[in-house]
């Protein structure tokens, strides 16, 4: 990610017509919609629907066998009222009032729709969706792994990054090919990004070539037939990521960064003029998961990269810091890795490094106010928070408690900091169920909201897609180490943020290429063109940014702007595709 640029209505008796709002209808005069999940529900999990308005209202609705009209299922939806800090500031118009439908307890397989009645109204439908066993896997999952083949580095470009000279030093070469793109308008492949601002670092390219692996693992584990292709696919793509990790790894140490070019949003640039930046890298900046992926992957040269750099790294990291210190991400970084390696290598002295670094991870839960164990990032209580990786401490530590001699204790501060997320994001009214989170400004201002402030990452901000699925991810993974009462509710809360990436949302928007309603269109303006090209082709599995707050401190919220409103070029922060959206997503929906 570049810093530099950029109705169906059921057609039964009782249903109104359209309204501004996108699928919405008119009831008794008052607008109001039923926003649902445009991909469908699984069968056995949670099932939850937002009727949204602009005055309050008390809502019966009927869930309906699509086709026939035949009524399955009736309740009464929860008024949850207003979300203050939406309303205060928003683009486009969004509803005032939300209530929300659940109808989980409804498991039989086929194409339903909701209808509604409104005290007063005239009554009014949602668009039909699905509900079904492996839902996600099933409609989603084969987009999203062709998508990565989809960005794999190919042609021209591929045949220069096979001798590119190494930036500090353009006498050095280095045989860079294949990796993923990172962008759909980003031809440079990333190890990570934000490394000057100490607690923002994305992991990129090697957390792609990890999560293949796991989720992979994650098919296998679950043992069902349909899944035999997806593994396939799956297990060559992350041997692909792997090769190339093992390419990009420098000589007596870990690795090198980025592949850039000049203009880097612009594929038009000769491919000559690409290089190698950057390099060695520390934990955080993305080497911790491309030690654990190169374990992972398991041959010769691939576990013998990745024990060279950590071995290197366990010496120097802390000189290759930005700022002097190691923070929570090191921990969660080199414990991964640790734990991958020790799995591959059985290796006591990585069990060893395992350990150390769990307990600096489980030592950093912290309370602030009223906040009670939340992840501190620094040495003091800043809070962790993250544009895409916010679920890496709680994953780590699941890895690890799979080797631990006694992983009771590291599953207690999963519990805890778990706790913490679900209790944040229940703190204000939140119909849809986003992840909320403890933020802090650049000059220091800390509260809890909805969204990434935009100065916690100097310039930087885009939507959250990744962190969304990271969480949700998070959330799957532990589920399985709880009781059944907990289990729940981290399951709902993990289909809240994969339903607000599908669709669920008050854009009433898809941000999943090849799925729901409306897909987003992004256009880029070339050389100060007013009008805006298409020419990023989008590829199918892609999951764009994502919504954002619209307030410099990242209150409120926005959608896609527009050129008219934010200036050309600058629409990526919604629109784009980016590698680690689709990761994530991956691992959440394999994990199941």
């Amino acid at each position: 990610m570049s810093t530099g640029r950029r109705g169906f209505l059921l057609g039964s008796a009782g249903v109104a017509g359209a309204l501004a709002f996108p699928g919405t209808a008119s009831a008794g005069g008052a607008r109001a919609v039923v926003f649902t999940n445009n991909v469908g529900y699984e069968a056995s999990g949670p099932k939850r629907a937002v009727i949204a308005g602009q005055r309050p209202g008390t809502y019966r609705f009927e869930l309906v066998e699509y086709g026939s009209g035949a009524v399955v299922h009736r309740g009464t939806a929860r008024r949850v009222g207003p979300v203050a800090d939406w309303q205060a500031n928003h683009f486009p118009e969004i509803p005032s009032h939300y209530s929300v439908v659940d109808f989980s307890s409804f498991t039989k397989p086929g194409e339903y729709a909701l209808r509604v009645d409104g005290a007063g109204s005239d009554g009014f439908g949602s668009r039909p969706f699905l509900i079904d066993a492996l839902v996600l896997e099933r409609h989603t999952l084969h987009h999203v792994v062709r998508f990565f083949r989809d960005s794999r580095s190919f042609g021209e470009y591929d045949q220069v990054d096979r001798n590119l000279p190494y930036e500090p030093d353009p006498a050095v070469r280095v045989d860079a090919h294949g990796g993923w793109y990172d962008a759909a308008a980003d031809w440079s492949k990333h190890f990570t990004q934000l490394s000057r601002y100490s607690f923002c670092n994305t992991l990129q390219l090697p957390l792609t070539a990890w999560v293949l692996f796991a989720a992979h693992d994650e098919l296998v584990r679950r043992g069902d037939p349909n899944f035999v292709h997806l593994r396939e696919l799956l297990l060559d793509e992350a041997m692909y990521g792997a090769d190339y990790l093992v390419r990009v790894k420098m000589p007596d140490a870990s690795f090198y960064g980025s592949v850039r070019q000049p203009q880097e949003d612009d594929i038009s640039v000769d491919p000559k003029k690409r290089f190698l930046r950057k390099g060695p890298l520390n934990f955080r900046e993305g080497c911790g998961v491309a030690i654990a992926a190169l374990a992972r992957a398991g041959g010769p040269a691939h576990v013998a990269a990745a024990e060279s750099a950590f071995a290197w790294l366990q010496v120097n990291n802390l000189r290759l810091t930005n700022d002097g210190k190691e923070n929570i991400q090191d921990d969660y970084n080199a414990l991964l890795a640790a734990v991958e390696l020790f799995k591959a290598t059985k290796k006591a002295a990585y069990l060893e490094a395992a350990s150390a670094r769990a307990s600096s991870l489980t030592a950093r839960l912290v309370s602030w106010q009223s906040y009670r164990d939340y992840w501190r990032a620094d040495d003091k209580d800043r809070p962790y928070f993250h544009p895409s990786d916010a679920g890496m401490p709680v994953v780590s530590l699941l890895a690890y408690a799979s080797i631990a001699a006694d992983p009771a204790p590291v599953l207690a501060v999963v519990r805890r900091s778990l706790e913490f997320e679900l209790s944040i994001t229940g703190e204000v009214a939140n119909p849809f169920g986003y992840g909320r989170q403890l933020v802090q400004t650049a000059s220091g201002q800390r509260f809890s909201g909805f969204f990434f402030p935009h100065d916690a990452a100097g310039s930087w901000w885009q939507g959250e897609n990744a962190r969304l699925a990271s969480m949700a991810t998070a959330a799957r993974l532990a589920a399985p180490r709880f009781d059944a009462a907990f289990a729940t509710r981290l399951r709902g809360y993990a289909a809240d943020q994969l339903n607000w990436i599908v669709g669920l949302n008050p854009f009433d928007v898809c941000m999943l290429e090849g799925q729901g309603r409306r897909a987003p269109v992004y256009l880029e303006y070339p050389d100060g063109s007013p009008t805006g090209s298409w020419r990023w082709i989008r590829a199918a599995g892609g999951i764009v940014n994502g919504i954002t707050g619209r307030a410099a401190d990242g209150r409120g919220i926005e959608w896609d702007p527009g050129v008219a409103s934010s200036g050309p070029n600058t629409d990526w922060r919604w629109l784009e595709q980016w590698l680690p959206h689709s990761t994530w997503f991956l691992y959440a929906v394999a994990a199941g």
